[in-house]
């Protein structure tokens, strides 16, 4: 993390994630029309060291607005759902053929506070039918 970022006592990450044994990252770039941000192939997952599946994700680098880390969880959704909004049926048809997940980084440096979420933002990403993860990390750093 950056220093100012560090500074804050709670930052974000968000990606969509699809996750799958026959998944295979350029098709889903070419579904979506969208380059990955990760990604790991079936060859790069067989030959690793860990038991890790392939996978794609995307969390809207090169994008107007794109911020690495959000000091805002919900920021952080509204701008993914953004860039994401346009291909919202590919989307839920691809959530239908993989496993699926909103994840979100949520990196705390104190335990006061946390993520607060709107009632709009928790419809939309209700409405894709894909469920939201949100990974905690504490740091004193």
């Amino acid at each position: 993390m950056t220093k100012e970022k560090r500074s804050a006592p709670h930052t974000y990450t968000v990606e969509l994630r699809f996750i799958g044994s026959k998944l295979e990252p350029a098709n889903i770039s070419r579904r979506l029309s969208l380059a990955a941000s990760a990604e790991l192939g079936l060859l790069e997952s067989q030959a690793s060291t860990r038991r890790r599946e392939p996978f794609w994700a995307y969390n809207g680098k090169g994008e107007i607005g794109f911020q690495s880390e959000w000091t805002s969880l919900d920021e952080g959704l509204q701008f993914l759902l953004g860039c994401l909004r346009a291909r919202k049926p590919e989307i839920v048809a691809l959530s239908l053929e993989f496993r699926s997940i909103w994840w979100c980084g949520h990196f705390q440096a104190s335990f006061d506070g946390g993520p607060t979420l709107s009632a709009n933002l928790l419809k939309e990403i209700g409405s894709y039918g894909i469920p939201l993860s949100i990974d905690h990390y504490f740091s004193e750093d």
